[in-house]
């Protein structure tokens, strides 16, 4: 079954999820998501940080492409709204550097607030600015955590560079 079936499928089945889900409806509680990612990266060990990012593209360039966005700045309206409704950030400033680069700020981040490990967690975000980028732009960009909050920063920064 190709991705892009899949994240249909997942679609259809969140459009009618007071049906499905007519107690807990959407909610999964951010314990549950971070036992599972924990869970995920003592299986998966070293290769973890890109499998997230790279299901963070793939699901980013899906939504770009659904949603007919088109530019930079539709690109960025939608990871906005996105992960504040979904609870994966706060995305607090997004600006473009005179060189092309694109400075990203996130608060509240679902898989790094509250660790202080020493370590980048946020994979799948930065993954999926990439693939909404490239989605919106034809262009394809890398995105790179900068800054996280699980190495006890108290907010986490990401850099976009278009790579054609």
């Amino acid at each position: 079954m190709s991705r892009e079936r899949i994240f249909r499928e997942v679609e259809e089945s969140l459009k009618n999820i007071q049906e499905v889900r007519s107690e807990l409806g959407d909610n999964v509680s951010l314990s549950t998501l971070r036992y599972i990612l924990a869970s995920m990266v003592i299986t998966l060990g070293r290769g973890v940080g890109s499998t997230f990012y790279r299901a963070g593209y793939d699901i980013g360039v899906y939504k770009a492409k659904s949603h007919d966005l088109k530019g930079i700045e539709e690109a960025f309206e939608y990871v906005e709204k996105a992960f504040e409704r979904t609870g994966t950030g706060i995305i607090e400033r997004w600006e473009m550097e005179e060189d092309g680069k694109i400075e990203i700020t996130m608060r509240e981040s679902a898989t790094a607030a509250g660790y202080d490990i020493g370590k980048k967690l946020c994979y799948y975000q930065a993954g999926f600015i990439a693939g909404i980028l490239h989605g919106a732009t034809g262009e394809r960009w890398e995105v790179h955590e900068t800054k996280c909050m699980a190495e006890g920063h108290d907010h986490c920064e990401f850099v976009a560079i278009r790579r054609g």
